[in-house]
C-alpha cells in the first residue's frame, strides 16, 4: 500500500471506519474525518487526536487534504449517500478514493490474515479470537465490528507490526466487501439470507460466501460451521475445510452446562481435548463460536492453558448481551440483534439463563428492505418473548418503501401482549405496564440512545 501522509475518512463514525481511523492514527498518519452527526464514538476519536467535522460542505474539507492531493487517501463507507457533496467533489478532483473494504484488502495484502465471516456471530467471534491471541502474547492487529469490552476499542494491536503479525478482520458480506480480502485462514459462522437489497435472492447471497471461501489458498484453512458447509455444498476435507458444530462433528462440545450465569463446556476434536472452559458470553451459539476460535488458536500454536485463559477472561463486546442493570429485582440487557435468527438466539439464551422470569423485548427493526423480506420470520422470533414493544423502522441508508412499516411485523405476531411505540413515547408506554422482570433492547439502529431513559425509569420504579 502506498505511503500516504494524510487520510480523510467519510463516515468516520461508523464502527468499521473508526477502526480504520485508529489504525492510520497508530501509524502516525494524520487522520481527518467526516460524519453526519456526532456520537460517543466520534467524541472518542477526537480525544485520540483525529480531527472530525460534521458539515457536508466542500469548504469544510481540511486544508491539508486540499493542499496535498497526491499525498492524501480518501476512504468512504457504502453508507455514505451517492449525493454526498464531499465524496462527489473528491472523486471529480481525481483524489485517490477507495471504499473501506478495498483499503482493508490493501492493508492485509501479503500479511497472514484471519478473516471471520457470517451473517451472525462474526463480531463476537472476531473479538474472542483477538482477545485470546492477545492474552497469549501473539503479535496481532484486529479490526473489529464492535467495541471490545475491556479494551474500549474496536482496534486491538499487540506487539510490533512485522511480517509475522496476524491480521484479524471481521469480514463483512454487505456490498460483497469481504471479497476484497485474501485471507490465509477463514472462519464462517452462519449463512442466513440478509442484505437482499444488494444480493437480490438467497442463491446470490450464498454464491458470495462460496467466493469468499474460495479466496482461502490451498495451504490455508477454512473453519466452517457444519450447516454452512451443507448450505454451500462443500465437503470437509480436513486439509483445507474443517467443520465444527455443537454436536455431530469431529470438532464439537461436550458437557455443556450453565452455572451462575456462565456457560461451561469441553472442547473435543481428534487432535485435542480441553476440559472445563468457562465462557462468560452466554449462549449455545457462542459456545459454537468458541469452538471455531479454539480450533484456529490450536492451528496458530497456542497450548490448552493459554486457550482456556483467553476464553475465560473474555468480557464480550458492547451491545452484545450487555447487562445494563443486573439486580434481584430487574434485569436490563442490550443487544445488537437485528435479524430473526439473532433475536431467536437472544431470547432462547435469556430463557435458558432465567427460565422462570418473564421476558420483555423492545425491538427496533433495521432497514425497510430487511423488514419487507423477513417480516414473518421477525414475527415468529418476537413471539418467543412474553411482551413486545415494537419501534418504528430505523432506515439507515435507505429511503422508505411504500407500505413497509413496523406494522408489517406487528400484524403477523400471534403474541397478545404487544405494543407499537415511537422512540418518543416508549418510556411512557412501558411505565403504564407492570415492572418487567427482564427487559432487553434489541436492534442495530439508534435504539441504544434510549438506554439512559429506560434505565432511569426501571430504577425509579
Amino acid at each position: 500500500m502506498k505511503n500516504y501522509t494524510y487520510v480523510y475518512l467519510l463516515g468516520v463514525g461508523g464502527i468499521g471506519m473508526s477502526a480504520l481511523a485508529r489504525w492510520f492514527n497508530a501509524q502516525s498518519i494524520q487522520v481527518f474525518g467526516y460524519d453526519r452527526t456526532s456520537s460517543a464514538l466520534t467524541d472518542r476519536l477526537t480525544q485520540e487526536g483525529i480531527t472530525i467535522h460534521f458539515e457536508d460542505d466542500i469548504k469544510a474539507i481540511p486544508p491539508p487534504i486540499i493542499d496535498h492531493k497526491v499525498h492524501s487517501l480518501v476512504v468512504y463507507t457504502p453508507a455514505i449517500s451517492s449525493q454526498n457533496r464531499l465524496l462527489n467533489y473528491l472523486i471529480a478532483e481525481n483524489y485517490m478514493v477507495h471504499k473501506r473494504a478495498e483499503v482493508l484488502g490493501m492493508i492485509t495484502q501479503n500479511r497472514p490474515t484471519l478473516a471471520i465471516a457470517g451473517t451472525h456471530g462474526k463480531t463476537i467471534t472476531s473479538a474472542l479470537a483477538a482477545h485470546t491471541l492477545h492474552q497469549a502474547g501473539k503479535k496481532i492487529v484486529a479490526f473489529l465490528g464492535g467495541i471490545a469490552t475491556g479494551y474500549a476499542s474496536n482496534l486491538l494491536i499487540k506487539g510490533p507490526i512485522d511480517k509475522d503479525t496476524v491480521i484479524i478482520v471481521e469480514a463483512d458480506e454487505f456490498d460483497r466487501s469481504f471479497l476484497h480480502l485474501e485471507p490465509h485462514w477463514a472462519i464462517v459462522t452462519t449463512i442466513d439470507p440478509d442484505h437482499l437489497d444488494v444480493y437480490g435472492d438467497t442463491r446470490r447471497y450464498q454464491e458470495a460466501f462460496q467466493s469468499f471461501v474460495a479466496c482461502v489458498p490451498p495451504y490455508g484453512k477454512a473453519i466452517m460451521h457444519r450447516d454452512v458447509t451443507q448450505q454451500l455444498a462443500l465437503e470437509e476435507d480436513t486439509t483445507r475445510i474443517i467443520c465444527y458444530a455443537l454436536k455431530g462433528t469431529a470438532i464439537h462440545a461436550e458437557n455443556v452446562r450453565i452455572q451462575q450465569g456462565n456457560f461451561y463446556f469441553d472442547y473435543v476434536s481428534h487432535e485435542a481435548r480441553i476440559n472445563d472452559i468457562q465462557l462468560a458470553v452466554p449462549g449455545y451459539h457462542h459456545v459454537e463460536n468458541a469452538l471455531a476460535v479454539i480450533t484456529m488458536c490450536l492451528i496458530l500454536g497456542l497450548d490448552a492453558g493459554a486457550i482456556r485463559r483467553g476464553i475465560t477472561t473474555f468480557k464480550g463486546v458492547q451491545r452484545r448481551f450487555e447487562y445494563v442493570i443486573r439486580t434481584d429485582q430487574v434485569i436490563f440487557l442490550d443487544d445488537y440483534a437485528h435479524h430473526p435468527v439473532e433475536i431467536t438466539a437472544l431470547l432462547q439464551t435469556i430463557r435458558a439463563l432465567y427460565p422462570t422470569k418473564e421476558i420483555t423485548i423492545v425491538f427496533q427493526p433495521h432497514l425497510y428492505t430487511r423488514t419487507q423480506a423477513l417480516a414473518s420470520e421477525f414475527a415468529q422470533s418476537l413471539d418467543l418473548a412474553d411482551r413486545v414493544f415494537l419501534l418504528d423502522i430505523y432506515p439507515a441508508r435507505e429511503l422508505p418503501i411504500k407500505g413497509v412499516t413496523s406494522a408489517y411485523i406487528f400484524d403477523q405476531m400471534t403474541l397478545e401482549k404487544k405494543w407499537m411505540c415511537t422512540q418518543e413515547n416508549l418510556v411512557a408506554v412501558l411505565n403504564r405496564q407492570s415492572q418487567p422482570e427482564i427487559l432487553v433492547t434489541a436492534g442495530a439502529g439508534n435504539i441504544s440512545d434510549l438506554i439512559p431513559a429506560i434505565k432511569h425509569s426501571l430504577l425509579a420504579r
